[in-house]
Formats: C-alpha cells, structure tokens, sequence
C-alpha cells in the first residue's frame, strides 16, 4: 500500500508545481546589425561610427532625460552601472554601455538602437499582419418563420 500511495504522490507532483514559465529574451547579437558604409539619414533614424563601423542609434531627441533614467537603471540592475541615476549621458552611462554591448558584438560606448529595445529604452517595432477585411453582414430584410404561410 505504500508503494502505490508513494507512486501516486510521484505522479502528481507535477500538477502542483504550476505553469511552466517562459523563456527570457534572447540577448540580441549587434554585430549584425554593424555596416561597412554609413547608410543615408532617413527620417527618424540615426547612425554612429566611423571607419567602417556604422549602427544605427536612437536619435538625440529620443533620448530625454527620463529615457536616459531609464537606461541607467536598465544598467544598474544588471550590475553595469554604478553611477547616479540622474538622467545625463554622463562616463560612467557610457561605460555601462560600453559593458554591456561589447559581450554582444558591438565594442562601442554609444547605445545602439538594438540594444535601447533590449533594455526597454526606446519602442520596439513590430511587424504585425496586416488585418483582413471582414465580409460584409447580410441585409437586415423581413424574415418568416418556418412553417408560417408565405403572404400573397
């Protein structure tokens, strides 16, 4: 009796542990997103680097004083950034950045924009289907019941 009472306890173990939980994030590789050749300036998007190393950042505007909080805490609770959450772009932001980007390709102290949407500093885009058309609903004409006598 106790080896079946043991069983059913060992069989229902997994039931009580709950939802399994997601996987986190994977950290992005920026290195892809380096080119050779500094692309045109579009509307809304920016570049940084020199000599061969150009990537896409965050344009000035984006990054307010709130953003750059933001930032700095998105470092901070990482273990990256030991400075004071102030909200400027100050040495010890940048070398978080630094910190933080390098492991992922990217050995630069200016905050890619890859790495802003890891961090939750900047919106990150998203490539939704396009929604379909619903199909028009029927006119909303007499109805007859069935059985009842059509009327002359």
């Amino acid at each position: 009796m106790t080896r079946l009472a043991a069983l059913i306890t060992l069989l229902l173990l997994p039931a009580c542990q709950g939802p399994a939980m997601p996987e986190p994030p994977r950290l992005p590789d920026l290195a892809q997103g380096v080119r050779s050749e500094r692309p045109p300036a579009g509307q809304g998007l920016c570049w940084s680097g020199d000599e061969g190393r150009w990537f896409q950042v965050p344009c000035p505007d984006a990054l307010t004083p709130e953003r750059v909080a933001t930032l700095q805490r998105a470092l901070e609770v990482r273990g990256l950034h030991r400075g004071a959450i102030g909200g400027e772009m100050d040495r010890e932001t940048r070398a978080a950045i630094r910190r933080f980007q390098e492991p992922l390709g990217l050995d630069s102290d200016r905050l890619s924009i890859e790495a802003a949407r890891y961090l939750g500093v900047v919106p990150v885009e998203l490539d939704l289907p396009e929604p379909e058309e619903e199909a028009p609903l029927p006119s909303a004409g007499p109805t007859e019941a069935p059985g009842t006598p059509a009327s002359a």
